[in-house]
């Protein structure tokens, strides 16, 4: 006897469906949670459940921008602005080949700072001659404020944000993505004070890290709820804020991950005496880790040059002092260097190690700033170091 069924096949057919598309949003809401992409998943009216990220991050919506951004043949710019009481957007069409001047405000200080912006950047050199005064700092981490008291107390920039280090240098030894809410401010302000470091006879040196290769390639684990909040109401979705359509995007591809100035080698994470014992040039490599930002690497040595945990802007064996003294004496010789000064892996203050063939400078500046303490970094002083603070006072490293 064949089988009956109070229902008719239309409706079997299209509870069937439903429920099979209620199992795919459950799947991929699951999914968009652990990845931190959601913070919230409703599986019926009124009922939700909340995923992992949502409990530690309460950011939202704030001011942020400009983002910048080529489409068709006009550069447009967008930001999240104050005005008065409220959060206003706010959109300017330029043509393409225009070089406007942009606003950027911090809403974590309140300040603006006005930025022009400049034909498309030039790849930097591998190594430069040492200045008188050198200041290096990372592992910024979108922290504006601890940033700029550094730099304004360290007589780097004045109160307004403009370049006040004359033929000074300063380097930026990577991570200034991801964890803190300013990040878009201090890419601006980084790419304002290279332009006019340069017309002073100085330099800004941006080194990358492995957070800034992270967001180049979609990998937005830290990023903080504010950035998807935000680019809700920007109407462009985060993973395009640094794509090669944009200003800032195509800035970054211009930078190196390990450059030389004087005799000391700047790298976010370290050269490994792995990849030291390759003979790779610091030109090669660096051209290596800006080509994969854009192209898969699938040649051994590209690998080595941008996976973890081994490639420059990952690697933590120097701090953790994985490497034998003669082998980091010949990682030094590889490149002709006396000494490695890395960021990456936190230190509980500015140190030297390996007899100071090593200076780790990664210190937990975000939590100093929280906590009302100054920040601590390294100045070079005709080739001598130095442990400075954000309130400029200098200590013998």
């Amino acid at each position: 006897m064949a089988s009956t069924s109070i229902f008719p096949a239309w409706l079997r057919k299209a509870l069937l469906v439903g429920a099979l598309l209620y199992g795919f949003y459950l799947a991929g809401g699951v999914a968009l949670l652990a990845m931190g992409r959601l913070d919230r998943l409703f599986f019926w009216p009124g009922w939700s459940v909340k995923g992992p990220h949502a409990t530690r991050d309460k950011s939202g919506f704030e001011a942020d921008g400009p983002i910048v951004f080529y489409q068709h043949n006009l550069l447009i710019s967008k930001s999240i602005a104050p005005r008065g009481q409220t959060l206003t957007l706010l959109t300017d069409t330029f043509p393409a080949s225009a070089l406007p001047t942009l606003t950027c405000f911090a809403s974590e200080t309140g300040q603006s700072f006005e930025v022009p912006l400049r034909v498309a950047a030039a790849v930097p050199a591998d190594t430069c001659a040492l200045p008188a005064q050198l200041l290096a700092v990372s592992d910024i981490e979108g922290n504006f404020k601890g940033f700029t008291q550094l730099l304004r107390n360290t007589g780097v920039v004045d109160a307004q944000l403009a370049w006040h280090f004359g033929q000074g240098h300063l380097v930026l030894v990577g991570d200034f993505f991801d964890r803190g809410l300013n990040v878009t401010e201090c890419l601006w302000l980084i790419y304002k004070l290279e332009q006019e470091a340069a017309q002073a006879g100085g330099a800004v040196h941006f080194i990358m890290g492995n957070h800034e290769r992270m967001n180049l390639l979609g990998q937005h684990r830290y990023v903080r709820r504010k950035y998807r909040v935000n680019a809700d109401t920007l109407g462009r979705p985060y993973a395009q804020w640094y794509d090669r359509s944009t200003v800032l995007g195509r800035w970054l591809r211009t930078k190196n991950v390990a450059e030389k100035i004087g005799s000391f080698l700047f790298v976010h994470g370290g050269i490994s005496p792995e990849l030291a014992a390759t003979g790779i040039s610091l030109r090669r490599l660096n051209d290596l880790a800006r080509a994969s930002l854009d192209t898969p690497a699938t040649h051994p040595l590209s690998q080595q040059v941008t996976r973890p945990p081994g490639s420059p802007d990952w690697y933590r064996g120097l701090v953790q002092e994985t490497p034998t003294e003669a082998q980091v004496a010949q990682v030094l010789a590889t490149y002709a260097a006396t000494c490695l000064v890395v960021g990456h892996t936190p230190v509980k203050k500015v140190q030297t190690l390996y007899h100071g063939r090593v200076i780790a400078i990664d210190m937990p500046h975000q939590q100093r700033t929280d906590a009302g303490q100054p920040l601590q970094t390294l100045w070079l002083e005709n080739g001598q170091p130095h442990v400075v603070d954000s309130r400029g006072h200098q200590m013998p490293l």
